[in-house]
């Protein structure tokens, strides 16, 4: 009787850990085989970083092409208001057509645009 009593506590010991171990490991969950897949999440949460990355290289591209803009300006309309001469002169003008084509692209240099006329 003493070892059939024994027995049955060592079994309920077992059932309570294994009881409690599922729970711990799958929540509410009865088994692995229930268990949700989190892969739904998991890609989601991918195309939100990647939206967030894109959006950082943007706005930080941006930010620096209109400092490159602004920089031109700010210093000619410095130099102008200092001397009280344009800073950028106008190549002259000549009845003659160039010869070769202006170069297009990244390498093209850039022209600045003239400055404002001033009102005294």
């Amino acid at each position: 009787m003493a070892d059939n009593r024994d027995r049955v506590v060592v079994e309920a010991h077992t059932l309570r850990t294994a009881t409690a171990k599922a729970a711990l490991l799958h929540g509410s969950r009865r088994g692995p085989r229930e268990l949700r897949r989190p892969y739904a999440a998991a890609i989601a949460s991918l195309v939100v970083g990647a939206l967030l990355l894109v959006a950082v290289w943007a706005i930080t591209t941006i930010g620096g092409l209109l400092a490159d803009q602004r920089r031109p300006r700010a210093a000619g309309a410095v130099a102008q208001f200092a001397t009280g001469t344009p800073a950028v002169t106008e190549p002259p003008v000549t009845s003659e057509p160039p010869t070769t084509a202006p170069p297009i692209g990244p390498d093209a240099p850039v022209t600045p645009e003239p400055p404002a006329t001033r009102i005294a």
